[in-house]
């Protein structure tokens, strides 16, 4: 049975799929061992400091969970009513960003280099929401990219609203970082 038209979606779901099991699910396990962390516990070791590299490996797993059934949800409603090429080029923004978000996570949580994945695929996100709600509105054949760019921008200025306390918080903590990293000790 052939897929035609969802070549895209398909593939970067299999990806995806492939990429948590054997790479984000297993980081967790591997990231046990040299800590001896045994299951089902997660913290009990006498050096806390030694387990920030399992609590790195978990967060980012756990975080992949958060993220994949929302966008892959969207993902599959715009690709099979709206249209699967725009849908599976989202997905392979997405997909390598998320990809890339994990590995980041897992190295080094910095939010400067994790913004760098997160960025790009809650466009992605975004763009695909945009799609089946441009395509769900009256004259959406007209105003569909125009429609799809507003709702982005929307959601993007919300959610700029709503973590911006953050991102402020973020940015004072940083330069105060940079400016001890200067001053010699």
């Amino acid at each position: 049975m052939r897929i035609d038209g969802f070549e895209l979606p398909c593939t970067a779901t299999a990806v995806f799929v492939l990429h948590y099991v054997f790479v984000d699910t297993f980081a967790v396990g591997a990231a046990r061992t040299p800590y001896q962390l045994k299951y089902p516990f997660t913290t009990e070791t006498e050096d806390a400091k030694m387990l920030e590299p399992f609590i790195r490996a978990l967060r980012a797993q756990q975080n992949q969970v958060e993220q994949a059934w929302a966008f892959f949800l969207a993902m599959w409603v715009c690709a099979v009513f709206v249209d699967p090429i725009f849908a599976g080029c989202c997905a392979w923004i997405w997909v390598p960003a998320r990809m890339a978000y994990g590995y980041m996570y897992r190295v080094s949580p910095s939010r400067n280099r994790l913004m760098w994945a997160t960025v790009p695929a809650y466009l992605a996100q975004a763009t695909v929401c945009g799609g089946i709600l441009s395509s769900a509105l009256p004259l959406a054949h007209l105003v569909s990219v125009t429609t799809s760019t507003l709702i982005v921008v929307a959601f993007g200025a919300y959610g700029w609203l709503v973590y911006r306390p953050w991102f402020g918080s973020f940015v004072v903590e940083e330069k105060k970082r940079l400016q001890n990293q200067l001053i010699p000790s």
